[in-house]
């Protein structure tokens, strides 16, 4: 398995033509798991949870004690309180070059525990949270743990 450096290493060279014709071309999605329809709730990953939120008419009203078991790396955005992160992933849309974070909320009292860009294994279940005075569907975990960067780091959202 390449490592990430090496692996963005690899891509530009293979596309600036630095790298001899015999060179192995490099299949992108080695390195990204899989996004079509998943109907275990246990199984999804954060794209296909963004699906299924966004398709439904009130999310507030439909996944509340859904449970949820997802990896993903910490994403903070400048407003989130202390008890909140984003678990996202990076999404491809075409190609490596525009690959997108998209993530599920999480909030917990032990939230600011977890370092920026860790990765994590949250088990819990969604709920409705007031985030700046307004109803959000979040994730409440049960469990939270500390997990190696996995070998697919991407999610394919070509299908």
């Amino acid at each position: 398995m390449l490592k990430p450096l090496q692996f963005f290493q690899t891509l530009t060279q293979r596309i600036t033509n630095s790298v001899s014709e015999d060179a192995p071309a490099i299949d992108i999605w080695e390195y990204a798991e899989p996004a079509g329809e998943e109907p275990d709730p246990l199984k999804r990953n954060v794209l296909q949870w963004r699906r299924i939120i966004s398709s439904v008419r009130d999310p507030l009203e439909t996944f509340p004690d859904q449970p949820v078991d997802v990896i993903g790396f910490v994403h903070r955005m400048p407003f989130d309180s202390p008890e909140q992160f984003t678990i996202a992933r990076q999404i491809i849309r075409c190609c490596l070059a525009d690959t997108v974070p998209l993530g599920l909320s999480v909030y917990s009292p032990k939230a600011s525990q977890y370092e920026t860009n860790s990765w994590l294994r949250i088990q819990g279940r969604f709920s409705i949270e007031s985030i700046k005075g307004n109803p959000a569907l979040v994730v409440t975990p049960t469990k939270i743990k500390l997990i190696r960067t996995p070998k697919k780091l991407y999610i394919n959202g070509v299908f």
